[in-house]
């Protein structure tokens, strides 16, 4: 009896070794198939697993090298964390099939049936993994188009602070709380959660077939019956500006009138409460335009939120406003006018350096071609009018009838155009500074009558300020000599003068179609120089070249 037990424990005990060995003559043949994928990548810098393109041909390679060619989703909370994300990253406006999610899932389906796991079929899906979640990093932290690519006076870092990508990577997944932390790489400025809130709710609106078009014709007001209004009603139900019951009434009431003027607000659109040609063409604009637009927003968003300063100033050039930020709040804004449809105003960061009180304005090349010069041969009177001196290579004044102009057009023109200080100062009263290669700059402007303009897209690239006297005041940060009474006193002597900020401050030109109002409703506007679609077409496309660069 003591021998047939003996005899037992000694089978078991064989029985296990053998297991043992299996298993690590599987464990040993899946680190050599990784092995060799890895290879493959380095000699022909091509990976294709299942059809997937592995597109990490650095860090990739790094962190299986570094885990000597083990498997590196051992931890089945990792992978379901990452498959949960995949599943969800169109709340990102991204598109899961990016990150492999179809091939991922198939894979995983295929593994789960084998009975004894297949070293090649654990070695592809351990790399697939990995380069999933490296891209979904990639995008999540940088955006998945390249903003230097469609703005080319692009500055805007784009780099991960110094830290080892390998590194991060590893300690994210050692810490086996992947969700946490992709969660975390999100930006997290409360603007781009409320967007992802947005994305859904009219994503949710588009599978229930979004609204029906309401067809043009007379404007409809307060009091009017009409065939057309049951369906302004509805329409207004299903974005949340009508918050009545009775959807199917023909007559215009007060409460209609009331979600009209919502409506007309949520789109920068004359609060009038009645529905003309403007507000017929928003009421009419298809669900998925506004997803689209959500989309494109959410990834600009991705672009820039990184190492934010504590206080900064915004323009805002699609909403023509600027916003002085600190602690990631509003504490001051103003209407802005911003650069015509053929004189753009471009997207990049500066600081404001300093001001100057009763600046002249030095003619630049293009406004001296474009504009001055064919005034000049129109009017003679034109440079007296405007008190702008011309002033020959030596500094001398030149008296503007002595020159004859039909020998100019503008980019031979052997004189400088200056215009003295005062009201009629093409930059008004004050400039605000911040160095930069397109002579772009703030400023205050003589046709003040232009911010009553909804869209204000007036100037010749720069920046109009509407409150500037409250701006220069923020920024000089010295309430006893440089309140807005003494700035006013002090621009009365039209006196030039430049005053240096007692620290400079960081100011970034922005372009957004989409934000949120104080009770976090969304606004949309108005593409106005038709950059939505270049960034759209980059989020539709599949991972592109580009992108390889921030994974290698």
């Amino acid at each position: 009896m003591k021998c047939q037990s003996i005899k037992t424990i000694s089978i078991l005990i064989f029985l296990n070794l053998i297991f043992v060995s299996i298993v690590c003559a599987q464990e040993n043949l899946t680190s050599l198939i990784i092995q060799d994928r890895i290879d493959q990548i380095w000699t022909t810098g091509r990976l294709d697993i299942s059809y997937a393109n592995v597109a990490s041909k650095h860090i990739l390679p790094k962190l299986y090298e570094r885990n000597d060619f083990q498997l590196i989703w051992q931890n089945l909370q990792n992978i379901n964390d990452l498959l949960n994300e995949l599943k969800i990253i169109e709340e990102d406006g991204l598109n899961p099939e990016d990150y492999h999610l179809s091939t991922l899932l198939v894979q995983k389906l295929n593994l789960e049936k084998s009975d004894s796991s297949e070293p090649s079929l654990m070695a592809d899906y351990d790399i697939l993994l990995t380069d999933s979640l490296i891209r979904l990093i990639c995008h999540l932290y940088f955006g998945k188009v390249d903003p230097e690519n469609l703005h080319t006076n692009w500055n805007m870092t784009r780099e991960i602070n110094a830290a080892d990508p390998i590194e991060s990577i590893e300690r994210i997944l050692r810490s086996n709380q992947l969700a946490n932390a992709l969660k975390k790489i999100r930006p997290q400025l409360k603007s781009y959660h409320l967007m992802r809130s947005a994305l859904k709710k009219y994503r949710k609106i588009q599978e229930v077939g979004g609204w029906e078009q309401i067809h043009e014709g007379p404007t409809l007001k307060v009091g009017m019956t009409d065939k057309r209004i049951p369906k302004l009603r509805k329409r207004l139900a299903i974005t949340g500006h009508f918050e009545g019951t009775n959807t199917n009434s023909d007559h215009f009431d007060a409460e209609l009138e009331n979600a009209v003027v919502r409506f007309q607000k949520s789109h920068r659109l004359a609060a009038d409460g009645a529905v003309g040609k403007n507000t017929y063409k928003a009421l009419n604009v298809p669900v998925k335009r506004k997803i689209d637009q959500i989309r494109v927003n959410l990834e600009r968003f991705r672009w820039i939120s990184r190492n934010l300063p504590e206080e900064f100033i915004v323009v805002d050039i699609a909403g023509f406003r600027v916003y002085r930020y600190r602690n990631f709040n509003i504490e001051w804004t103003s209407k802005v006018q911003v650069g015509k449809f053929f004189r753009k105003t471009p997207v990049f960061n500066s600081r404001i350096k300093y001001l100057v009180f009763n600046p002249t304005w030095t003619v630049p090349p293009t406004i001296l071609k474009e504009d001055i010069i064919p005034k000049i041969k129109k009017n003679p009177e034109y440079l007296r009018k405007m008190k702008i001196s011309v002033i020959d290579r030596k500094g001398r004044m030149v008296d503007p009838f002595s020159i004859d102009w039909s020998k100019y057009s503008g980019k031979n023109v052997p004189y400088m155009f200056r215009q003295e200080p005062g009201a009629h100062n093409a930059l008004g009263r004050i400039k605000f500074i911040f160095p930069n290669k397109h002579f772009i700059y703030l400023h205050d402007t003589p046709s003040r009558s232009l911010y009553a303009y909804k869209d204000r897209a007036f100037s010749s690239g720069c920046i109009r300020v509407e409150k500037n006297i409250e701006l220069a005041e923020i920024l000089l940060d010295n309430p006893e000599k440089w309140n807005q009474q003494n700035i006013r006193n002090l621009i009365d002597t039209l006196k030039t003068q430049k005053v240096n900020l007692p620290k400079p401050i960081p100011v970034s030109l922005l372009y957004w179609t989409v934000r949120f109002d104080e009770d976090g409703k969304i606004i949309f506007k108005k593409d106005v120089y038709d950059r939505d679609r270049a960034v759209l077409d980059g989020l539709n496309e599949e991972f592109v070249a580009w992108q390889r660069r921030l994974l290698n």
